[in-house]
């Protein structure tokens, strides 16, 4: 349940930024991308609905470095 509010949480600040604690990639990326793949693992995705977090996640996980 507190995962899945935390999906709700990244999805309105997204709304507000490219990124999520700068207006440049950042350590909070990479963390919360983290989040968001071992969430997948148990069963919580990003919805069609937070279609910002499903933006952002889309460009940070194509990063060369998340390829790695």
């Amino acid at each position: 349940k507190n995962a899945a509010g935390f999906l709700n949480v990244l999805e309105k600040r997204l709304s507000e930024s490219e990124f999520i604690a700068a207006d440049r990639f950042t350590i909070a990326d990479i963390t919360a991308m983290c989040a968001v793949d071992f969430a997948r693992v148990v069963g919580i995705k990003i919805t069609d609905e937070q279609t910002n977090l499903k933006r952002w996640y889309s460009a940070v996980s194509s990063r060369p470095s998340a390829k790695a």
